[in-house]
């Protein structure tokens, strides 16, 4: 059988933009990728060709859907959906080196007792995520999502499954949600 070198894992020499960089799980996926080699940007600069792009935004919603207004509804679906995809939709337009890998995290893209707002942006992502894989395989362009719940003691995990989406190990990885939940889904 024949083994696949480490190299393929590696980040080194990649430039991974994160948004959403000053939450918890972002500086957790910051820092495995500088780890694996990549250098870290927080912000799209001119000129600059991105290898990897990661979604780690995360507006929460505690209202029911039976009181949920108008306002917060689109204070959630503006942070989770529509700045996520609109960063996206810029750096596509050619900042994206290709076979470059975006990765989306959804955290709860299923329904939840008082997170309704919250699900739907999510669930918008995986929307967009599926739109987006076929649109740019052409490009050899990655479009993956991961849901987990996020508490402190999954972020490790979490940055690692990132790290190896936006790695030459998955390069045959594209459309997909995996949930990196433990076992919660089963």
């Amino acid at each position: 059988m024949n083994n696949l070198p480490s190299s393929v894992f590696s980040l080194h020499g990649k430039m991974i933009l994160i948004n959403g960089i000053d939450s918890s799980p972002g500086r957790y996926i910051s820092e495995a990728c500088m780890q694996r080699g990549a250098t870290i940007m927080h912000a799209p600069h001119p000129g600059q060709l991105i290898h990897g792009l990661v979604h780690c935004v995360d507006e929460p919603s505690w209202q029911e859907v039976a009181d949920l207004d108008v306002s917060c509804l689109t204070r959630v679906l503006q942070a989770n959906l529509v700045q996520p995809v609109m960063l996206t939709q810029q750096l596509l337009q050619g900042s994206m080196a290709n076979k470059a890998s975006i990765v989306f995290l959804l955290s709860a893209a299923r329904g939840e007792r008082g997170r309704g707002a919250y699900a739907a942006s999510k669930a918008g992502l995986l929307g967009i995520i599926r739109c987006l894989a076929l649109e740019q395989a052409g490009h050899g362009i990655r479009v993956n999502g991961i849901s987990s719940r996020l508490d402190e003691s999954v972020w490790p995990d979490i940055a690692n499954t990132i790290t190896f989406l936006l790695s030459d190990a998955s390069r045959w990885i594209t459309g997909i949600n995996l949930p990196v939940n433990g076992g919660g889904t089963v």
